[in-house]
């Protein structure tokens, strides 16, 4: 199911009327401007010449640098093994203490639509037998994608028999790389053909020729990446996020990033931006070339591909993301969406720095997205679905699409108060998502909700806002949220809605 891109055209009216009360209500709290302190922690590893790991490092021996611009390192450490080696120093305060354990979380996600099943399973068997390499604080959660929707097979815990149990499942799930493969493989027959008539064509013709072949890929496999590499963005966006190392070990075929690479732009974005370091795993048995093209991608992130004849690439994941160094600096937050470029460097030249290369500041419109994706693929705490959402009746639209009039009860608490004359505007940033029962999602658009009011209406009432949403014209939930300024996080409330044809049939 395809969804309309314009999802969400505009607020047409607002009005803070409260749906319901509270008596002897306090009045709201008026916000006025805030200040962000929040520090960006950049994981580092340091490499001789020869690719061995450098020790005792400080925060003077590292050049950190934002757009281009060299910053103060203000959180410092070196991670050994899982565990802070080094108190702070005069250049910079630990993040941790010395001697203290560092968590990690390994999120363990499975693409089905490029696997092979009988290497995953291998790589997936040998995963189970080294859960014993969990810290005791470590934690893991597995995922799974089916080439249409994301499965949680675990969530985050460090329960060895649970998440055995979990791989054990992922291990009898089907996988349809091999039926990818196939659909790539019927392209060599072309290529036989050129070989073949190459004695009637010039030599320099025949190599041009097989140079463009070598770049195509099935149309079926084009098709499926987009999904795959939007999913696994998805989920980076949506599944829940831990504190402490995160590391995103993602199981799939190497050779599908011939298709478009950049398609997994937003997965790095989002690694990036959440603190993700991505390994890679092939398991679909490709070819160097395209397995160095997946190790590219994930170096944006500090990360790197994994290739064992052993299968063994959890114990290598256990080892890279074990050792290196923290640094810590507190950015100018404008909350304005755009993206920063960091670039870590050591001061002696004979040292190699692997570390991810960006991070976002992120909106609050763009977090309310965020939260609505995630309520659509994870689900949502019922204490934070606190919006009460009416659909109106759905008029005809073009295209086999519905606008369907959208009444919102916002509880006043989440609504920033900004005084104005006499009275306040009163406004918030809103976002929606919806998923049909295929698992096909929209993109998230978003508008702003806003209204000027005489006076500050009482806590525990709710602002009513009116607005219109443009869906295509089938069944689907659709998710809304609002950031909250008290708890700084978004709310939600959801409905659905059924097109005319269903309810008719009903």
């Amino acid at each position: 199911m395809r969804f309309s891109r314009s999802f969400v055209a505009a607020v047409l009216m607002a009005a803070a009327l409260p749906l319901c009360a509270q008596e002897e209500a306090a009045e709201p709290q008026i916000f006025g401007e805030s200040i962000d302190i929040r520090v960006m922690n950049v994981e580092a590893v340091v490499t001789d010449k020869k690719g061995g790991r450098v020790k005792g490092l400080t925060a003077a021996d590292f050049r950190l640098l934002v757009d281009g611009k060299e910053v103060p390192v203000e959180y410092f450490t070196e991670v050994a093994e899982g565990a802070a080696a080094t108190a702070g120093t005069d250049e910079g305060a630990a993040p941790v203490s010395a001697g203290e354990a560092v968590a990690r979380n390994y999120l363990i996600y499975i693409d089905e639509s490029f696997s092979i099943p009988n290497v995953r399973d291998e790589v997936l068997e040998k995963l189970e037998r080294d859960l014993s390499l969990l810290g005791a604080d470590d934690r893991m959660a597995v995922l799974a994608f089916d080439g249409a929707r994301i499965e949680v097979l675990s969530g985050w815990t460090g329960d060895h028999a649970a998440l055995a149990a979990a791989l054990r499942q992922a291990r009898l799930r089907p996988a349809s790389g091999g039926q990818m493969l196939a659909h790539a493989r019927k392209l060599q027959s072309d290529v036989d053909w050129v070989v073949t008539a190459g004695d009637s064509l010039e030599a320099d013709v025949v190599a041009e020729i097989l140079r463009a072949m070598a770049t195509r890929i099935s149309p079926e496999a084009r098709t499926q990446l987009g999904k795959t590499a939007s999913a696994a963005a998805a989920s980076l966006r949506g599944f829940e996020v831990p504190p402490g190392r995160k590391v995103m070990m993602m199981l799939s075929g190497a050779w599908s990033l011939g298709v478009a690479p950049q398609l997994y732009g937003p997965m790095i974005e989002a690694a990036n931006r959440l603190g993700y370091t991505l390994y890679p795993v092939d398991v679909a048995q490709s070819d160097s070339r395209a397995v160095s093209a997946l190790g590219a991608l994930a170096a944006r992130t500090g990360g790197k591909v994994l290739v064992s004849a052993k299968m063994d690439v959890f114990r290598q994941v256990v080892e890279d993301s074990g050792s290196y160094y923290w640094l810590g600096f507190t950015p100018a937050w404008k909350a304005d969406d755009r993206g920063h470029r960091v670039v870590v460097e050591a001061r002696r030249r004979d040292l190699r720095v692997r570390a991810r290369n960006g991070f976002s500041d992120l909106s609050k419109r763009t977090e309310s997205a965020m939260k609505a994706e995630s309520v659509l693929l994870f689900g949502g705490g019922e204490r934070e679905r606190r919006l009460i959402v009416q659909l109106g009746q759905p008029r005809k639209a073009r295209r086999g699409q519905v606008e369907i009039p959208v009444t919102l009860g916002v509880p006043v608490e989440a609504l920033a108060l900004t005084p104005k004359g006499s009275g306040y505007i009163a406004e918030t940033p809103l976002a929606v998502a919806a998923m049909d029962d295929r698992g096909g999602r929209s993109d998230l658009p978003g508008s702003r909700l806003q209204v000027e009011i005489r006076k500050a209406p009482a806590a525990g009432t709710f602002a009513r806002f009116q607005t219109v949403v443009k869906l295509r014209d089938a069944q689907q939930r659709v998710v809304f949220t609002v950031h909250d300024p008290v708890e700084g996080k978004a709310i939600w409330g959801e409905a659905t809605f059924e097109p005319k044809v269903k309810q008719a049939a009903k």
